[in-house]
């Protein structure tokens, strides 16, 4: 087993832990560089578990059963709500790991330096995840006295906590190994993160956005000129597919879950997958399943994202799917609604969503009216199957059946190359350089999208467009969307974000698959309302907190 699988095997702590060294002593902890190693391995998965994100809080998921979802989306949380603000147990063992090393003169300077680095690489990581949700955050950059009081402050402002994270990065960086085991941490992965890091953070700043933006462009460029990772040619096997992953020359930090500590509960699968079986289905409802679809179904495809899947019409150019002669030959002389509005899509569109009269697993799946994953097509209500007119396919293995206690390995893809040619891409944008924008938005759209180039003569206002949806199809349901319609909305001075306020539909297909209409979101239409005001750019420090540590302030609006 690698050392990244043992790693995602180790629980980790989130209290605020000023104690020794949990169920390691002193000796065995600092005694070999394997024993530091093992200690990091907590803090590693806490870090890229902080990452890890659905798309419940955006405009690409329609949600079920999930109140903590629906409460953020419409504004009914109050300032006692928790985020995640207790990150200190980790940063401790990260900031006592620093301590320690530092003081070795055992071991060689080439372990020293690499474990130093990554404790500082984690540390980023952490505060990173916090800083997203509560822009300036209480730093500990050092082990605290067990009789030390740890009521300290937030930074004076967001500046000074994306500039500490920056500094571990840039110091952390050439430390790392060019490669390692799979899921380790890399310069690759510091330099794809400094990027991102120095991206999202000159949205919130105070000051020195130009700054930041050169930080971002430094990293990528540095990151590229590695020469260690190349796009997958398989857009669909990177996520679905769990050894082609592990081999994949895209991915440059993930987190592995290895079947020996995994099932299906644990993982997002069992949220993705409908529930849904022969016998749960109304007589009506066809055609037969070849499989019991066994899932919890937590969230679909929003109707919205679906509709930014570009078509490449009969003379070669990508359309919007009601502007393609398909479309328009549909309108004047009737047919099939898959011929006019699923034919010829972007082909990461396949690789992401099932729709109607596709297979899945091994069933043909119907969605719609009477088919066999239609909301009125199950015996017990609308729980089961899809409440949207599609599914997930994205992050399914679908090559194994989904029982929520049988054992399967995971990955969460964090950190890959087509996420950092579109990082490059929108720092490339902020710098006024729209041709080498392109340049990178086309590396992922043609190799992964199968699309046409976009022109290098675009205006900034049309690549702009043309980037966030390149963006939005190309990273769906990869953690990144939330933050960056935040991003650009705080970036933008918007004091509402308009895709956080969408009113969603669902897609209803006639039984003949001849018409379709776009229909409110059956039995769950309130609980997928969006609301969006500037307070939401942050997340409030928990009250509790503040009452425990009267140095805390509190974030704008809460």
């Amino acid at each position: 087993m690698s050392l990244a699988l043992i790693a995602s095997s180790v629980s980790c702590s989130d209290i605020l832990d000023k104690g020794p060294l949990d169920s390691f002593t002193e000796n065995d902890v600092w005694s070999s560089p394997d024993m530091v190693q093992a200690f990091l391995y907590p803090p590693l998965n806490y870090a890229t578990g902080r990452l890890i994100y659905e798309d419940k809080w955006t405009d690409n998921d329609i949600i079920q059963d999930d109140g903590t979802a629906s409460s953020i989306n419409r504004e009914q949380i109050d300032r006692y709500h928790d985020a995640g603000w207790n990150i200190y147990g980790d940063i401790r063992k990260c900031n006592l790991a620093i301590r320690k090393l530092s003081e070795n003169t055992v071991f060689s300077e080439n372990d020293r330096t690499n474990l130093i680095a990554q404790a500082k690489m984690l540390r980023a990581m952490i505060y990173f995840s916090s800083a997203r949700l509560f822009g300036k955050v209480m730093l500990v950059d050092r082990v605290i006295d067990p009789s030390e009081d740890m009521r300290f402050p937030r930074t004076e402002t967001v500046k000074d906590t994306y500039d500490f994270i920056i500094r571990d990065l840039q110091e952390a960086a050439p430390d790392l190994p060019v490669s390692a085991e799979t899921g380790m941490l890399t310069q690759g992965a510091a330099y794809a993160l400094l990027a991102e890091v120095a991206l999202h953070g000159a949205a919130y700043i105070e000051e020195g956005q130009d700054e930041y933006y050169e930080i971002a462009k430094t990293a990528s460029e540095t990151l590229f000129a590695l020469g260690q990772y190349s796009l997958d040619t398989d857009y669909e096997a990177l996520f679905n597919d769990y050894d082609h992953a592990m081999s994949s020359p895209e991915i440059i930090l993930a987190q592995w879950k290895h079947e020996n500590n995994t099932t299906f509960s644990g993982t997002w699968m069992q949220y993705l997958v409908p529930n849904m079986s022969n016998a749960k289905m109304q007589a009506f409802a066809h055609p037969q399943l070849n499989d019991n679809f066994e899932g919890w179904p937590a969230m679909f495809p929003s109707v919205d994202l679906v509709n930014d899947y570009e078509v490449i019409d009969e003379d070669g150019t990508a359309k919007d799917w009601d502007e393609t002669s398909y479309y328009q030959d549909y309108l004047a002389n009737g047919g099939y609604v898959s011929d006019a509005i699923y034919k010829n899509r972007d082909s990461r569109f396949y690789a992401t969503v099932v729709h109607d009269s596709t297979m899945y697993f091994n069933s043909l799946i119907t969605l719609r009216d009477r088919g066999n994953m239609h909301w009125n097509s199950i015996t017990n209500g609308g729980w089961g199957p899809s409440l949207s007119g599609y599914l997930w396919r994205k992050g399914v293995y679908t090559k194994q059946i989904l029982y929520h206690s049988y054992p399967t390995n995971y990955h969460y893809i964090l950190l890959r190359l087509g996420r950092s040619y579109l990082n490059y891409a929108e720092v490339m944008l902020r710098l006024g350089d729209v041709q080498t924008a392109i340049e990178y938005i086309n590396k992922t759209r043609t190799e992964h999208g199968g699309l046409p180039e976009l022109s290098a003569g675009m205006s900034l206002e049309d690549a702009w467009k043309a980037y966030k949806r390149e963006r939005r199809v190309e990273l769906v349901h990869e953690g990144d969307r939330y933050w960056c319609l935040l991003r650009w909305g705080k970036a933008d001075g918007k004091a509402v974000v308009d895709e956080l306020t969408k009113v969603h539909q669902s897609i209803s297909i006639s039984e003949d698959g001849k018409s379709f209409e776009f229909v409110a979101i059956p039995y769950q239409e309130a609980f997928n309302e969006r609301v969006f005001t500037s307070k939401r750019y942050l997340f409030p420090v928990p009250e509790n907190e503040r009452i425990n540590n009267p140095s805390l302030d509190q974030n704008e609006g809460w």
